[in-house]
C-alpha cells in the first residue's frame, strides 16, 4: 500500500504548496510545495491562488515549471514582472481534484483514505481513519472508534485493501495488535 499526501483538501480543491517568493525580474515565483516532492508539479497546467486572509483567489495557466532545490519555480500566465509575483507572496497553490494523477492498484490520495471507515478481515468495525502518521519506514493508519485508537501499518500485509463497494479499507492486524492498541488485555478490543 502507498499513501500520497500532495496537500489539504478545501471543498472540490487541493492546497499543493505556498508560495514563498518572487524568483528573478520577470514574475517567476517560488514554491513551497506541501508534499515535498518538487515533481509533484510537472503535471499541474491550472492552479489557483488563494490568499487565506484576504479571501481573495485567482487562476493561473502554468507555462513553466522547473525544480530548485525543494521548491519549484513557476511562471504563469499573466503575471510578467516581479512586483506582481511579490505581492502573491504567502498565497496558497490550489489545484482541482479532478487534475490530481491517476494512481496504480494499491495506491491512494491521503484525502481519499480520510474518514474511511475500516473493518478487519473478520468483520470487526474498528472505526474510521482519522490521521496518518509517517514514520521513517512505512505510514501509519491512525483509527479512532468505539472509544479505542488503532495504529496499523500502512503495509500490503496489514492492509488488505478496499471493499468490494468501496466505502471501506479492510485491514488484516497480526495477532494481538488491535487488543495492544486498545490498550487492554487479549480479547478487550471486541
Amino acid at each position: 500500500m502507498e499513501i500520497l499526501d500532495v496537500g489539504v483538501v478545501h471543498g472540490g480543491q487541493i492546497a499543493v504548496g505556498k508560495v514563498a517568493k518572487a524568483h528573478g525580474i520577470k514574475g517567476e515565483i517560488k514554491v513551497y510545495p506541501f508534499s515535498g516532492r518538487t515533481d509533484d508539479f510537472r503535471g499541474y497546467r491550472l492552479l489557483t491562488l488563494v490568499d487565506p486572509d484576504h479571501d481573495l483567489s485567482r487562476s493561473y495557466e502554468v507555462e513553466q515549471c522547473r525544480p530548485l532545490g525543494n521548491l519549484v519555480l513557476l511562471q504563469l500566465a499573466g503575471l510578467a514582472d516581479r512586483s506582481a509575483a511579490e505581492g502573491l507572496r504567502g498565497w496558497e497553490v490550489r489545484i482541482g481534484r479532478e487534475f490530481l494523477p491517476s494512481h496504480g492498484t494499491g495506491t491512494f490520495y491521503w484525502h481519499e483514505l480520510e474518514g474511511l471507515p475500516v473493518i478487519t478481515d473478520d468483520g470487526q468495525e474498528l472505526g474510521q481513519i482519522t490521521s496518518l502518521l509517517a514514520t521513517g519506514a512505512h505510514e501509519i493508519l491512525v483509527i479512532t472508534g468505539a472509544g479505542a485508537e488503532y495504529l496499523i501499518p500502512a503495509i500490503d500485509e496489514c492492509v488488505a485493501g478496499l471493499a468490494p463497494d468501496g466505502k471501506a479499507l479492510i485491514v488484516t492486524p497480526p495477532p494481538g495488535l488491535l487488543e495492544m492498541n486498545a490498550g487492554g488485555a487479549l480479547g478487550d478490543a471486541k
